[in-house]
Formats: structure tokens, C-alpha cells, sequence
């Protein structure tokens, strides 16, 4: 008797013979196949029950957090480095560029007396300087050195010869202000900071010192030299060899440490007629110290003349040149703060990848363990759980399918497959024809009389076509999936609803409209696996207006006259399904509709439909129908254009769906 209870159980009594025996065996090879490591359980006992305390996610988390943090401050604090170098960079060149109109005035104060300037002279680059000073000043800290120079240039016009010579004093005491709070004294690089030093404080000498040279030649009585004007002749001399070497030496370093090698070829001739004129002008001072040359000499006066104008001329040469070396410099910076970033981040979606990968691992295995247990304790059958993985879990499934083997045995059989797949294919045609719009709704659209038609070229098919009214506006859509199977009906009915749910929703933009649907039909298809992808337009109707948007077929306008027009829809959008963003593609084009026009919407199983002789239907021919009917109502022109395309196909079966939607403007 109690073997016949074991052998066959009662119906009521198996579900719970069941549950002990899933459970039971569950257990002993859970417990089996997690037995607990003795290696280092002391040391480990803390952070194992931390763990053990957690779940999945948190565990994780925990995890990411003790590696992100010390590895977020090191990348914060080497881009933050890299940033200050930018900026370094930056206020460099900004101070470059306050130096420009500071070196213009300069120039303008040189070239002639000040007590002779006029408005037309100093005026320009007065204000440029102003303007350079409104812009940068605050931050280079130049507000009260450069009042002391708006003060001096207040005075042109009515001031001593001294004058000049203060406001001199002041472009310099501004120049130095100028080159310490933009860092261009600081310039860490050989090239740039010979090519500062040389504007900063060289060539800015040697135009004072040329200048001094030009008004001791002017003031110079025609007879031999003081004590003082020979005293004063041999400083500048001396000043102007020192400087002249000192420009060929620095400018040699900065010639051999240019990265690119660009820079020599640019500066060297101007380098070169600048020494060039000093050392004639060197030798020629030289003869007036030793009394061969008389002071105020025409070609003395002409080669100090010269020199201030190579040395100024040199000034504008190398400014840009500057200004080129910290654009590369923050360019380089910029490249390697993109490529750290880029590297960073795209390490970053890598671990986070495969973590996430490594969690959804785990996460599917018990999930599959889970609900193959509940399957069994609810007595249906079960298929063995795969696992393509060869670490410590794949033990554990291998010992649970053992169970569920065992357990398979008192489960009953699936039913055939065919059946199934059947039954899902009548379900899909059924939600296929439920999901067309009614005769009622097609008639309460104001202002269009609407007839479609759709057929199947299997049990299920890949056309769509909607008519939707929602918050007062009409959407008029017509589509076709690739295919005419299971896969290509469910895309469709994927975009009815997406579309539907979108309007009802309030988005109305169509690239908004389209973006958003590729996106749900995109990130569907790859989750089931197929390559589906749809064509599909969406006309928005009112009042007699069409707008239209989506690649699809052309759209056909029959006007009450008889003209006809082919609206080509290839550049209106992107077909649904293939990329994960098409916004870029999709625009819109405006159709209007007068009194008794059509505007007629097709899918290629019309166009496209081949009879026995391997003759094409054709666009032409379907044109043809619908103009000749053009003034009869939707349906009878639909039925027409459907009656002439089986007559051209005779016995041979459609083998692609067909679709047919007819607006007509009331």
C-alpha cells in the first residue's frame, strides 16, 4: 500500500510529494557546490560577511566606489593640471594681445616729437589701448599704471619736451606690469620665452635707446661732440652691440627648441636686416667718437632713422609668431586633455560594460534557476538551463539540471510546436485587422473622404497604414516592413503603437515623432534579434494642408484637372529600424489640396507586383487608373485601382502585400 503511494501518488497528494523533493534536492546540491574556503577564512570572515549582507547590485556598487575614488581624484587632479596649463597658455596670450595697441603707441611717440602730434596720430592707438584695457585690464591688474599713462597723453599738445620721455616711462612701467600678470615673464617653453623676452624687453630697448639717439643727433649744434653727448654717444653704442648680441644668441636658442622648425624660416631675414643696420650703425658711431664722422651726418642720421624702423618692424614680426607658439601650446594641451578624456571614458563604458555584462551573468542564472525551480514545485515541464559559461556557476546549473532531469519525468509535454506558432500567427492577424481604422473613423476626418485597402500576401504581412485623430489634429502614416512574416507583423504593430502613443503624448514635431519611433522599433529589433527595418511617411492633415515627413514610397497627387505629381520622399527621412538616430535626416514638405484633388498612398506590392510574363505593374500604369477615375468617390476609385491590378496579375499570386490609401480634398 505504501509503495503504491510512492509509485502513484494522488492528485492531491503530488503537488506536495513535489515541492518536497524540488526543495530537498535543491538544497543538498546548493549546499554542495558552495562549501566554504578554508584558505585565508580567518583573515577574509569580515569582508565575506560584509558581502554575504549584500545584494547583487550593492555588492558592486561597493566594489566600483573603492576603485573609482582613488582613481577619479588622480585623473581629476591630471586634468585639472592640464587645465591650468591651458589657461596659463591663455592669459599669456592675452596679454600678447595688450601688448599690440601698448607697442602701436609706443611707436607713435617714437617716430615723432610729442609736442607736434596731433589728434589724427596718437588718437588710434589711444584707442585701441582703452579698448584693449576695458577687456583684459581687471584681470592683468593694469588700472592704475595705465591711468598714469591716460594722464600723460591728456597733456599732447601743450607740454614741455620732457613729457615725452614720462609717457615713455610710463608705456615701459606698463609694459613690465603687463608681461609679470600674464605670465609671459614665466613662459616655461625656450622657443616662446626668447620670442617675449625679445618683445617684452629687448626690442623695446633698443627702440628707446634708437630714439635717444635720433633726438641727440637733432639737438647736436654742428660742432664737435661734448663731454656729454660723447659720454651719452658710448652708452648707446654699448647698449645697442649688447642687445644686438643678445637678440642673435636668444633667438638662436629659440630657433633650435622649436618643436616644428617653423619659426627660423619666418623671423630669420627680418633678424638679419635688423643686426645688419645695427652693427653699420655701431660702425658708424664708432667713427663719430673717434671724430672720422661728424654727429649730425645725413647717413648717421639715416641709419639711426632705419634701425628704429627694423626694430619696430621686427616687433610686429615676431608678435604673431608668439601668439601662433601659445595657440600650438593650448592646442596640444587641449588634444591631451581630449585624448585623457576619451581614454577615461571609453576605459570607464568598458568596466562598467563588462560589469554590467558579469551582472547580468549572474543575475540570468539565478533568475533561470529560479524560475526553472518554480516551474517543477508547480509541476509543468522544464527544459535544462544552459549556461555558456566555465566558471564556478556553471558547477551549480550543472548540478541543478540534474534535478530538473529527474523532475522532467512527471511533467507533461508541450504541445507541438507548429500549433503554437499557429495559434500566435492567428492571434497576430487578428490584433493586424483590429488594429485598422474603422469606416467610422475614416468618415469622421473633416475634410478628406478616406477609402484604403490592405491584403496580406501571407497570414500575416509587413504593410501599415493608419488614420489617427487625436487632440484635434489628423495623422495620416503609411508603412512597409521588410518581409511578410511573423517578425514584419509584429514590427508593424510595434510602430502603430508607437505612434499612437507618441500623439496621444502631445509630440507632434515630426523629427521628434520619427527619432522616437526608430529608436523603440531599433532597440526592439536587435532584442529579438531580427534585421527588420520599415519605410514609413506621416502626412499631417488640416484644413486642405499636408505636411509630410518620412522616406517612403513617392506619394501620388491626382488634381481635379487631370495634372498629376510624383513627391518623392527619399530626402524626408531614414528608414525605421536600421540606425539608432536618424534626426539628421528627417525634414518636411508642405502639399496642398484643392477641392476635388487626391493624394494617393501606396506600398511597392502594387508597383512593384510582377505577372507571369515578368512585367512589372508600375507606377505609370497605376497613375493611369487613378487619373481616368479621379472624379468618382474613395472607394469606387480604390476598387477600380485594385480591380485593375488582379486583372493585370491574372493567376498569378500577389507576392508581396499590397496597399492602398485614397484622400480626397471635399
Amino acid at each position: 500500500m505504501g509503495n503504491r503511494e510512492l509509485s502513484h501518488p494522488a492528485v492531491g497528494e503530488e503537488g506536495e510529494f513535489r515541492n518536497i523533493f524540488v526543495k530537498n534536492s535543491f538544497v543538498a546540491v546548493m549546499e554542495k557546490t558552495m562549501e566554504p574556503v578554508t584558505v585565508g577564512q580567518k583573515v577574509l570572515k569580515p569582508a565575506v560577511g560584509l558581502i554575504n549582507r549584500l545584494h547583487y547590485p550593492q555588492k558592486f556598487a561597493l566594489i566600483s566606489v573603492c576603485f573609482l575614488l582613488p582613481l577619479g581624484l588622480a585623473i581629476f587632479l591630471l586634468l585639472s593640471e592640464i587645465q591650468g596649463q591651458i589657461q596659463f597658455a591663455q592669459l599669456e596670450q592675452q596679454g600678447l594681445a595688450y601688448l599690440g595697441p601698448l607697442q602701436q603707441l609706443q611707436q607713435t611717440v617714437l617716430m615723432q616729437p610729442l609736442t607736434s602730434l596731433g589728434l589724427n596720430h596718437w588718437h588710434f592707438p589711444a584707442d585701441q589701448l582703452a579698448q584693449a584695457q576695458e577687456r583684459w585690464g581687471k584681470k592683468l591688474a593694469t588700472e592704475r599704471d595705465y591711468g598714469d599713462l591716460e594722464q600723460g597723453l591728456s597733456q599732447v599738445g601743450n607740454i614741455s619736451q620732457d613729457t615725452s620721455e614720462q609717457i615713455l616711462q610710463a608705456i615701459a612701467v606698463l609694459r613690465t606690469k603687463v608681461g609679470n600678470q600674464s605670465n609671459l615673464i614665466l613662459d616655461p617653453d625656450l622657443d616662446s620665452y626668447y620670442l617675449m623676452e625679445a618683445l617684452l624687453l629687448k626690442l623695446p630697448q633698443l627702440q628707446t635707446d634708437l630714439a635717444q639717439l635720433g633726438r641727440i643727433i637733432a639737438a647736436h649744434s654742428g660742432k664737435g661732440l661734448s663731454p656729454v653727448e660723447e659720454s651719452r654717444l658710448l652708452v648707446i653704442k654699448a647698449q645697442l652691440a649688447q642687445l644686438r648680441t643678445s637678440l642673435v644668441k636668444n633667438l638662436g636658442v629659440a630657433f633650435t627648441h622649436n618643436a616644428r622648425q617653423q619659426l627660423q624660416p619666418r623671423v630669420i631675414n627680418s633678424l638679419n636686416g635688423l643686426t645688419t643696420v645695427l652693427e653699420e650703425l655701431e660702425q658708424s658711431l664708432t667713427g663719430v667718437i673717434t671724430g672720422q664722422i661728424k654727429l649730425n651726418d645725413a647717413q648717421l642720421n639715416q641709419q639711426s632713422q632705419w634701425g628704429l624702423l627694423n626694430s619696430l618692424h621686427f616687433w610686429r614680426v615676431l608678435s604673431p609668431e608668439l601668439d601662433q607658439l601659445l595657440s600650438q601650446r593650448i592646442q596640444n594641451f587641449q588634444q591631451r586633455q581630449w585624448l585623457l578624456s576619451t581614454f577615461v571614458l571609453a576605459t570607464l563604458a568598458i568596466a562598467v560594460y563588462l560589469f554590467w555584462g558579469f551582472y547580468a551573468s549572474v543575475m540570468g542564472t539565478i533568475a533561470s534557476l529560479s524560475s526553472a525551480a518554480e516551474k517543477m514545485v508547480a509541476g509543468s515541464e522544464t527544459k535544462a538551463v544552459e549556461l555558456q559559461t566555465q566558471d564556478e556557476m556553471a558547477e551549480v546549473v550543472h548540478a541543478f539540471n540534474t534535478v530538473a532531469d529527474a523532475l522532467c519525468r512527471l511533467t507533461e509535454k508541450l504541445q507541438d510546436e507548429n500549433l503554437r506558432l499557429e495559434a500566435e500567427i492567428d492571434i497576430t492577424r487578428k490584433l493586424q485587422q483590429m488594429l485598422m481604422p474603422s469606416e467610422q473613423e475614416l468618415a469622421a476626418v473633416a475634410g478628406l473622404e478616406i477609402a484604403g485597402f490592405m491584403e496580406s500576401a501571407t497570414e500575416v504581412g509587413g504593410d501599415y497604414y493608419d488614420v489617427l485623430q487625436t487632440n484635434g489634429q489628423v495623422r495620416i502614416s503609411i508603412g512597409d516592413v521588410t518581409g511578410h512574416d511573423l517578425e514584419s507583423s509584429l514590427v508593424m504593430i510595434m510602430a502603430q503603437t508607437a505612434l499612437r502613443t507618441l500623439l496621444e503624448h502631445g509630440v507632434t514635431d515630426p523629427v521628434k515623432l520619427l527619432s522616437a519611433m526608430n529608436r523603440t522599433i531599433y532597440e526592439n529589433t536587435r532584442r529579438m534579434g531580427s534585421s527588420k527595418n520599415m519605410t514609413l511617411s506621416v502626412l499631417q492633415y488640416e484644413a486642405g494642408l499636408i505636411r509630410l515627413s518620412g522616406q517612403h514610397e513617392e506619394v501620388l497627387i491626382i488634381r481635379s484637372n487631370g495634372e498629376t505629381e510624383q513627391i518623392d520622399t527619399f530626402e524626408l527621412g531614414f528608414p525605421l529600424g536600421l540606425e539608432q538616430d536618424i534626426s539628421a535626416f528627417v525634414t518636411e514638405r508642405e502639399i496642398t489640396l484643392n477641392s476635388g484633388d487626391l493624394a494617393v498612398l501606396y506600398t511597392d506590392g502594387i508597383t512593384e507586383a510582377m505577372n507571369s510574363q515578368r512585367q512589372f505593374y508600375g507606377i505609370e500604369r497605376l497613375q493611369t487608373v487613378l487619373c481616368q477615375h479621379r472624379r468618382q468617390t474613395p472607394e469606387e476609385i480604390r476598387h477600380q485601382a485594385i480591380a485593375d491590378l488582379k486583372h493585370f496579375l491574372g493567376d498569378q499570386p500577389a507576392e508581396d502585400d499590397v496597399t492602398l490609401l485614397i484622400l480626397k480634398q471635399k
